[in-house]
């Protein structure tokens, strides 16, 4: 294992899921906003934890052992060097390849292999082996989610010009489970178009400061993309209707929250201490929640800042 060698100015392959829209952690425009600032000279702070501490640690190991149940012993787990794609702004990082023999691999469950989309895969030259390290249950070929290394996997191997690879995904600490492919052409198209488009928007803002943001995917992240609002009126009459949905979808939750409140308190005063209640088919729970003694902690300080809200304030105004 090597630390980071792609360059932080373009694209790589473990952020092609965030780009895909695939990433529960960050989205397309957090990304275009992570290039913007670290070309601005703002560097990213580095995070570690214990997650990618052990995954570091037991790299090595998965890739030898997933190279072994290949029939390899030759596995390259060292690669020092960035992979530049030979059209694209676009870089990768290896965890590990096998030069293949030619020989043709059938799925074999006994020993955790699956030929993912194919009955059989031939490894023939190189084949790249991504390695993972996951908390999660063993998933089966059709479970798993993309951002665990099927989008990065293709780019690598698009990238490379290798025409197989391998996802190597050791499972709670025991289960080593090796998800072979071919190249996936129609998807590694799909993802040529997702970089160029991104170039587009970073060469934009690079040439006229224009930030053409990906559309946002909850108001949060609108929040936190549009941070510095300017004091004047802007008119949306077009969306007077939207406007009024949410103001009566709000007005209806606080009557209904009311009436929620207004009879928890009746059934509360009748239940008195008692803990449990049947009413009918429903059963009552009113338990006490008991908290362990705490000590005390001293906040640190924090520097002023200022935040958008990520809820609109909507108010119904008689137009004379």
């Amino acid at each position: 294992m090597v630390g980071k060698v792609t360059p932080n100015n373009q694209l790589s392959a473990s952020e092609i899921p965030v780009l895909m829209g695939c990433s529960r952690f960050k989205t397309p425009s957090e990304l275009l906003k992570d290039k913007m600032d670290f070309i601005s000279g703002i560097e990213a702070p580095f995070i570690s934890n214990e997650a990618m501490t052990f995954g570091n640690l037991a790299e090595p190991m998965i890739l030898q052992e997933s190279a072994l149940r290949l029939g390899y012993d030759n596995a390259k787990i060292l690669h020092p060097e960035a992979y530049h794609h030979k059209s694209l702004p676009f870089a990768c990082s290896l965890d590990g390849t096998v030069e293949g023999s030619g020989k043709e691999l059938l799925t074999n469950v006994q020993h955790g292999i699956y030929c993912v989309n194919s009955d059989s895969i031939k490894m023939e030259g190189l084949g790249i082996l991504e390695a993972k390290l996951t908390a999660h249950e063993p998933e089966n070929p059709s479970e798993i989610p993309l951002y665990r290394g099927v989008l990065q996997l293709q780019m690598q191997m698009d990238t490379t010009g290798a025409k197989w690879g391998a996802i190597c995904i050791l499972y709670k600490g025991t289960h080593l489970r090796l998800f072979i492919y071919n190249r996936d052409e129609e998807l590694i198209a799909e993802m040529h178009k997702a970089i160029l488009d991104f170039q587009r928007r970073l060469d934009k803002w690079k040439s006229d400061g224009e930030i053409e943001w990906y559309p946002s995917q909850n108001p949060a992240e609108a929040s936190r993309i549009f941070n510095h609002p300017e004091k004047e009126t802007v008119s949306l009459d077009y969306f007077e209707d939207s406007a009024e949905t949410i103001w009566q979808l709000r007005n209806e939750i606080k009557e209904k929250e009311a009436l929620i409140s207004k009879t928890e308190l009746e059934i509360m005063e009748h239940m008195h201490d008692f803990e449990y209640a049947v009413a009918g088919k429903f059963k009552i729970d009113w338990k006490m929640l008991d908290y362990k003694p705490t000590a005390e902690r001293v906040v640190p300080a924090k520097p002023a800042r200022s935040i958008r809200q990520s809820k609109l304030k909507i108010r119904y105004v008689e137009v004379a």
